[in-house]
């Protein structure tokens, strides 16, 4: 959900704001009714940051491609089978 407030409202609750925000809100900051800022909680920046580095990596986006194949055909391998074929 996006949330608008003016800048001028953003700095009076800034400190508030932390518990108002979910993974999915974000708060659009306005000065003059125009958006000047995007507001989100960190690890909704972090997870957005990670899937543009996967897109943006053309073999890590092949990669990703395949598992998401791989889980869809039930291609998958149980963990502990996996840890013992690598003798570790």
């Amino acid at each position: 959900m996006v949330t608008q407030l003016s800048i001028s409202e953003a700095r009076k609750r800034i400190t508030s704001l932390e518990d108002e925000l979910s993974f999915d809100d974000t708060i659009s900051i306005t000065n003059h009714g125009k958006e000047v800022f995007a507001l989100l909680r960190w690890d909704t920046y972090e997870s957005i940051a990670d899937t543009l580095d996967i897109i943006s990596d053309e073999a890590l986006h092949e990669e990703l491609k395949i598992g998401i194949q791989q889980l869809e055909d039930g291609n998958l391998i149980d963990f502990e089978d996996f840890k013992k074929s690598l003798n570790v």
